[in-house]
């Protein structure tokens, strides 16, 4: 079971994710704004966006939306941004 193990705002609405099996990438979730939801709409304001937390390997926020790490990862993977660290021996 994949999980995310740290996530760090970049800008805007980008986060670089780190996965337990070692992948990686920068996702923009502006795209989480093309329909306007009521978990949604307080993620435009800045700071409420920058305020997510990890919850079980999971990207969440205070007011219930959340992500799951399968999700972002495949996401990432689509548009090759899935990165995988080289592990030095």
């Amino acid at each position: 079971m994949i999980s995310i193990v740290k996530a760090d705002y970049i800008k805007e609405y980008e986060v670089e994710l780190f996965f337990s099996d070692g992948s990686f990438g920068k996702i923009n979730l502006s795209y989480i704004f093309h329909k306007s939801t009521v978990l949604t709409e307080p993620l435009k304001e800045k700071e409420v966006f920058k305020s997510f937390f990890l919850d079980f390997g999971a990207l969440c926020w205070k007011n219930g939306l959340e992500f799951s790490p399968e999700s972002l990862q495949l996401k990432l993977k689509e548009s090759n941004l899935l990165h995988q660290t080289t592990q030095v021996a």
